[in-house]
């Protein structure tokens, strides 16, 4: 769900005091920020005042239980520990740490009025959000009044041309801003569309931007049902002629026909630009990894597939 999410908690329940931001060093705070995606918020946000199982998460979130492992597994990752977990009976339960509890009340929580607070997601200046503002700045100032005119033909560059003769400032920002849509950081991705300023340069930009989107959302398929994403895969990568398994489409449950598509020529596109330049499949693998990260398994069965459809029967 993009944008903010609001609860309400009764306060009467808790007592403000109670929570001390000493729990949170600026080093952590930091790494904290720079690490969460949206999923990873709203898990933080239904265990800021509860403990809860895992089964109990999934409900509130409206995942399957595979699509919230997924997202927990790569919480763990994170080098500040932000879940307490231990067995209750045959349940996991799920907490935060206090250093987590504390980001959460000071980054995520908004006082309110009364016996109610607000909570919002997806609003914080994050760092990849300031370092792709920065970025967009000085293209800006370097383009000057030819704004309008220039800015398509740097999306063109970038994305058709490879990134040949192109200004410094244009690479910087295409880069920091699809750091934001690599993160999940779909509200502050879609302020920088605003600040793009007109509708002719946001579908210059969008044109191609959309691509990195549906990747994130073969990602989350990949999540919730891997079985799904691969065979996916499959029908892109078998032959010459793209074509969609109708087993494929008769199972594709809650996938609208604007997400399938999405995907589809997503994939389709790194293919024809990896086979234009004639990648192999480990020089696919590096040009395209950082976008399906952390599903290093999927994209390097993306790249297998690739390779054997340039036929050397290559290994990667």
């Amino acid at each position: 769900m993009d944008g903010d999410i609001i609860r309400k908690i009764d306060l009467e329940k808790e007592d403000e005091n109670n929570v001390s931001h000493l729990f949170l060093a600026d080093e952590s705070e930091t790494l904290i920020r720079r690490f969460l995606t949206k999923q990873m918020a709203r898990i933080m946000l239904l265990l800021v005042d509860h403990t809860m199982t895992n089964k109990e998460i999934a409900e509130k979130m409206d995942l399957t239980s595979s699509a919230l492992s997924n997202i927990l597994q790569r919480m763990k990752r994170c080098e500040v520990e932000l879940l307490e977990i231990y067995k209750k009976e045959k349940y996991v339960m799920y907490s935060l740490t206090p250093a987590a509890r504390a980001y959460a009340e000071k980054n995520l929580v908004l006082k309110g009025k009364g016996s109610v607070r607000l909570i919002k997601v997806n609003e914080t200046d994050t760092l990849e959000w300031q370092n792709c503002r920065n970025a967009l700045e000085k293209l800006k100032e370097r383009l000057g009044e030819d704004w309008d005119v220039e800015f398509p033909h740097c999306c063109f560059l970038h994305y058709e041309h490879g990134g040949k003769n192109e200004i410094p400032e244009a690479r910087s920002f295409f880069e920091t801003a699809e750091e934001l849509i690599i993160r999940e950081q779909n509200g502050q991705w879609k302020r920088i569309l605003d600040d793009l300023e007109n509708e002719v340069c946001r579908k210059s930009y969008l044109r191609y931007a959309d691509k990195f989107m549906f990747i994130r959302k073969l990602c989350f398929l990949d999540a919730e049902n891997w079985k799904m994403a691969y065979r996916l895969i499959d029908d892109v990568f078998c032959g010459e002629e793209i074509r969609i398994s109708y087993d494929f489409l008769a199972d594709s449950g809650d996938l609208s026909k604007e997400e399938i598509v999405g995907m589809v020529k997503a994939l389709a596109d790194i293919r024809k630009q990896s086979q234009e330049r004639d990648l192999s499949g480990k020089e696919f693998l590096n040009e395209w990894e950082r976008y399906f990260m952390p599903h290093e398994k999927l994209v390097y069965f993306i790249a297998e597939k690739y390779a054997f459809t340039k036929g050397k029967g290559e290994r990667i």
